[in-house]
Parts: structure tokens; C-alpha cells; sequence
């Protein structure tokens, strides 16, 4: 029994490496969604030296990552995740708590909370 292990083991941690290349191939974003994403985020949010790091394809081919905006003042305001769709264009940052419990219309609170879904359905658990 114990030689059947030592034999599996090989074959085994073999088909394991194949898995997480092909994975890692997959999990690379082509750099036009990245360039189409960051363009996006830039208008959205206002702020065209955005910082963003962090990238993976989700699923459906949504671009996840961290953003990194600055604020009225000039200063960064740390990085928060956000989501990117190619096929649609919407491009969201997570919403902090504060935002979602007062925003400033009802269409800012639709767009806060499509792209907290949006990044929930297609961004967590990968």
C-alpha cells in the first residue's frame, strides 16, 4: 500500500502544477480591458492619475482589482476594490458603509449597489 503512494504522489503533484499554469494563463487580463478600465474608472470617478493594482479576470471576464483615487484635496484615498465588465463598460468601486447609508440620490445608491453586486456575483471567491 504504501508503495502505491509513493508512486501516485509524482503523477499527482504533476497534474496539480498543469492546473494552476493553465489558472495562471486565464487569470492574466489582456492590457486593452486594463487600459479600457482604468479610462473608465478615471471618468467615473473623477480622478485621472488612479492608482490600480491587484488585477485578476473574474468571472465572465470582469476585470477585479484595487483602486487607489485621490480625493477633493489632492491625497489618496486608499486603494478599494473595484470591478470592470468589457462587455457593458460599468466600472464600480466598492462602496464604504457610509456611502450606501447616505447618498446623494437614488440614482448614486443604484450605481453603488449594481457595482457591489457586480463585484460580488463575478470577483469573490477566486
Amino acid at each position: 500500500m504504501r508503495w502505491a503512494v509513493f508512486l501516485l504522489a509524482p503523477a499527482a503533484i504533476l497534474i496539480a502544477r498543469h492546473a494552476l499554469a493553465n489558472d495562471a494563463v486565464l487569470a492574466t487580463p489582456d492590457p486593452e480591458i486594463v487600459r479600457c478600465a482604468t479610462a473608465a474608472i478615471g471618468r467615473q470617478l473623477g480622478s485621472a492619475d488612479a492608482r490600480v493594482s491587484g488585477l485578476r479576470t473574474g468571472r465572465g471576464g470582469v476585470l477585479c482589482g484595487s483602486v487607489d483615487v485621490r480625493n477633493r484635496m489632492g491625497t489618496y484615498t486608499g486603494p478599494r476594490p473595484f470591478v470592470f465588465d468589457p462587455a457593458t463598460g460599468v466600472a464600480g468601486r466598492l462602496p464604504e458603509g457610509p456611502e450606501l447609508r447616505h447618498p446623494s440620490s437614488m440614482a448614486e445608491y443604484q450605481a453603488l449597489d449594481q457595482a457591489r453586486a457586480h463585484f460580488v456575483a463575478h470577483c469573490t471567491g477566486l
